[in-house]
């Protein structure tokens, strides 16, 4: 042990040139980190904290949380008009046909038809029109899912509704 102490007291000086130079890059090394922290506090601030409403980042978020929002309910009240639409269209007129036929024996042409227009869900009117070369009679029939529920459909009107109901 006493050797030891003998060559610490010897090489005391060395010590604290070593220990002075450790210090020294660490208080460099600190003063680095303290100027880096300084300018990053900077531009903080600018950015955060800056006169100009238009372009503190704080109020740039606020105003695009806003943008979203109202983009947000936008989308939410086109859906529901969407869903609207969707269901119009669903009760709207989309499927027709026509047969034309002759209706008497002493015609010639097929002044006579029958025109199908039904709904996607194949509900809607028959109308038919039957022509002769002195008079004109027509009828109207209504249709429920495909089907004629209060009169029974001639062969003509049950074509017009099968190639109405085909249409997709």
């Amino acid at each position: 042990m006493s050797d030891f102490n003998a060559t610490l007291i010897d090489n005391l000086a060395y010590i604290f040139i070593a220990f002075g130079i450790i210090i020294a890059v660490m208080i460099a090394f600190i003063v680095s980190l303290e100027a880096h922290l300084s300018d990053m506090k900077k531009r903080y601030r600018k950015i955060m904290m800056s006169d100009d409403d238009d372009s503190n980042a704080q109020q740039i978020l606020i105003k695009h949380g806003e943008r979203i929002n109202s983009a947000l309910d936008a989308e939410e009240k086109l859906t529901g008009e969407l869903n609207q639409l969707k269901e119009l269209i669903n009760h709207s007129i989309s499927r027709v046909a026509v047969v034309r036929f002759n209706a008497f024996k002493d015609d010639t042409a097929e002044l006579s038809y029958c025109i199908a227009l039904l709904d996607a869900e194949n509900s809607g009117v028959i109308i038919s029109s039957l022509n002769g070369r002195d008079f004109s009679r027509s009828y109207v029939k209504p249709i429920v899912k495909g089907d004629s529920v209060t009169y029974k459909l001639t062969k003509e009107e049950e074509q017009a509704l099968r190639d109405a109901s085909a249409e997709k």
